[in-house]
């Protein structure tokens, strides 16, 4: 391992020996025997009083309850950065991973440092140590961060931030398949540049509905500060995508203030499919822009409530294009201001092998309400005048060592004060993990979503690898879906080449999308058995799922399986 900075940490150190000339008087031996007496007593009186220790670490947990150490004044701050491979394991000490490592450039302390929400001359805070372990592992560069205390002396704390850092630098070539649709794409990554937590993409991809040459650009602190930036870039086959965002987040539970910028120009075919069937098409213009600031006007150690005011616009344009068989929907474009209300619970806990295969997960467990309430008017430049609103509520119950339980509801909708359509939507979503042992998780899912006067491209669908996996990509719509799933899932010990982590599942899908005139939609379900497959090295956030499903119902305008290969954040 390759430690890249250690702060040396002064107050704990022993002062350089002082040398005094030779006295050539009695007298003076008599002074010096003397300032050497009162010397040690003061000494040995200051080590009685403030000895120094260094905690055993097997007593110390990953997560950090570092509640005897609260109070205590943290005089410095050590940086280790772990290699990708672990050359102390003999199975990761060979030719191959140590040339990657000495490849890899680690992520520079002067990175990691800005992150942490405690500096040098701080009281030291339980909450906020944990609080920077879950921000540093959410970064898509390091596959784990622990913050520990490395040493004690007194009234004062030093401590150790420890990162392990993850492959970054990734020729991409990639394949997917879902629906009975299948993409590929090739390209160049880089998620951690010059060690500087900046990632660069360029790549190219196609699937059923276009081809994609795109370039992007990412960075979660500009210039080491607290400002996350994004930029993308593609031409398309069937149009143009420009993406940028400049904000400054609630980045912490205990941060004042946010504030930012967003912006987007998408142009592209839409496709209208039902039963694997186009039934109409056009070319939507959509733009998206929105400037916003934000206030956290009470904050606690286990809330904080938020009030967010912004301006938004919203713009779609419709043309025809050769698919197009039915009426064009109606030009959109709104112009409002907004007023919204968060309040968010700090409230979480770590679990293993929940939606990742032998990570370490930061679930947040407590409640998290999100209200938006907005106006526009004609002074804004709109037809008419209109109120949107927005609500999402999600929340987490764990019960005892085994159970645990995931709610989410959300609402979201336009109301005209004249002739255009009222569109919106509401659902909700359950969620049941059986955590079984460390090998055996059982899942159980049901949802359930309506709409009102929905345009062709936002109503409903069900079908393809993120819900329905036995049947093609959007097989059904309307403006009302619901969808069950119940999984068994099995983590292996089985670690390939010390690179990828197996798990596997089997399976049972059932739905169905109706309504909007889609009356003759039935009730849909398949079984299926899958492969998972994750990387302990590199792409740590994401599975690579590869499912085999057999449709029950509707057969007759399916093929007899289906092969489904998509890359998803959750097992």
């Amino acid at each position: 391992m390759r430690p890249v900075l250690e702060v040396d940490i002064r107050h704990f150190r022993n002062p350089e020996p002082r040398h005094f000339p030779v006295f050539a008087t009695g007298a003076g031996w008599l002074c010096l025997i003397g300032l050497l007496l009162s010397f040690s007593a003061g000494a040995f009186g200051a080590d009685s009083a403030d000895s120094c220790s260094s905690p055993d670490r097997s007593t110390t947990p990953l997560n950090g309850d570092y509640k005897d150490y609260a109070g205590k004044t943290i005089t410095a701050i050590r940086y280790t950065s772990v290699d990708v491979f672990d050359t102390s394991d003999p199975r990761e000490n060979n030719g191959i991973y140590r040339f990657l490592n000495w490849l890899h450039i680690n992520t520079r302390p002067a990175v990691i440092a800005p992150q942490l929400l405690f500096s040098v001359g701080d009281r030291l805070r339980a909450d906020r140590l944990a609080e920077s372990e879950r921000l540093l592992r959410t970064r898509p560069y390091l596959g784990d961060a622990t913050i520990e205390v490395d040493e004690v002396c007194g009234g004062n704390v030093a401590l150790l931030v420890v990162t392990r850092d993850i492959w970054t630098l990734e020729p991409q070539i990639d394949l997917s398949r879902q629906g009975g649709e299948t993409g590929h794409g090739f390209g160049f990554s880089e998620e951690n540049l010059l060690g500087t937590g900046t990632a660069l993409t360029l790549g190219y991809d196609k699937d059923e509905e276009r081809s994609r040459t795109s370039l992007s650009f990412y960075t979660p602190h500009l210039l080491n500060s607290r400002v996350e930036t994004s930029a993308v870039f593609a031409e398309t086959s069937d149009g143009q995508q420009t993406e940028i965002s400049v904000q400054r987040p609630f980045f912490s539970l205990d941060t004042a203030w946010a504030a930012g910028t967003t912006h987007s120009d998408i142009t592209q075919d839409e496709t209208i499919s039902y039963r694997d069937e186009d039934i109409n098409g056009f070319s939507v213009a959509a733009e998206h822009h929105e400037v916003f600031a934000g206030w956290a006007y009470d904050r606690h150690e286990s809330f904080s409530k938020r009030l967010s005011i912004g301006l938004t616009q919203d713009r779609e344009q419709y043309r025809s294009n050769e698919d197009t068989l039915l009426p064009l929907p109606v030009d959109e474009n709104h112009v409002y201001g907004w007023l919204q209300y968060q309040y968010v619970e700090n409230a979480f806990a770590v679990y293993r092998n929940l939606n990742l295969l032998h990570r370490k997960e930061d679930i947040p467990m407590g409640m998290d309400l999100r209200l938006r309430l907005g106006h526009g008017g004609s002074s804004l430049g709109n037809d008419e005048d209109f109120i949107q609103y927005e609500v999402e509520f999600t929340d987490v119950l764990g019960v005892g060592k085994y159970h645990l339980l995931q709610f989410a509801a959300e609402v979201e909708g336009r109301d005209h004060q004249g002739k255009l359509p009222n569109e919106r939507v509401w659902g909700g979503d359950l969620g049941y993990h059986y955590l079984v042992g460390d090998k055996l998780r059982s899942y159980v899912q049901i949802s359930y979503a309506q709409g009102h006067q929905l345009v062709p491209h936002r109503e409903l669908t069900i079908g393809g690898g993120d819900d329905m996996r036995g049947y093609p990509v959007d097989y059904q719509r309307g403006d009302r879906r619901y969808l069950l799933r119940v999984e068994q899932r099995y983590i292996s010990d089985i670690h390939l080449f010390n690179l990828l982590r197996l798990g596997g599942v089997v399976y049972l899908d059932a739905g169905r999308a109706w309504g909007a005139g889609y009356a003759d939609a039935t009730h849909l379900s398949n079984v299926g058995v899958g492969l998972r497959l994750g990387s302990s090295k590199a792409k740590v956030g994401k599975v690579l799922h590869l499912d085999l499903a057999f449709p029950l119902a509707d057969k007759q305008y399916v093929d007899e399986y289906q092969w489904v290969m998509t890359a998803s954040s959750r097992l």
